[in-house]
């Protein structure tokens, strides 16, 4: 397994693969840390001082590509530096 170092003497697989190859638990563990930090990113903790501003800045780049009155259609719009 590439995380866990571990060996299993049933399971050849060619020498470009065989560094990705995770075992079925490193897999589930590996699949429930992305959906958490999923979450986080879409979300936020709520501790942290990004995580408590209000509001936008005005003055980065992410919010001079956003329009003025908040995104107006369906979309992805970049998030401002500051609440990051």
């Amino acid at each position: 397994c590439a995380s866990c170092q571990s060996l299993f003497p049933g399971v050849s697989l060619p020498p470009q693969r065989r560094c990705r190859w995770l075992c079925p638990d490193c897999r589930a563990q590996r699949r429930d840390f992305n959906r958490e930090q999923r979450f986080y990113k879409r979300v936020g903790c709520g501790t942290c001082q990004a995580c408590r501003i209000p509001e936008d800045c005005g003055i980065c780049s992410a919010c001079a590509r956003n329009p003025p009155g908040g995104p107006s259609g369906p979309g992805r719009t970049p998030k401002c530096l500051l609440r990051r």
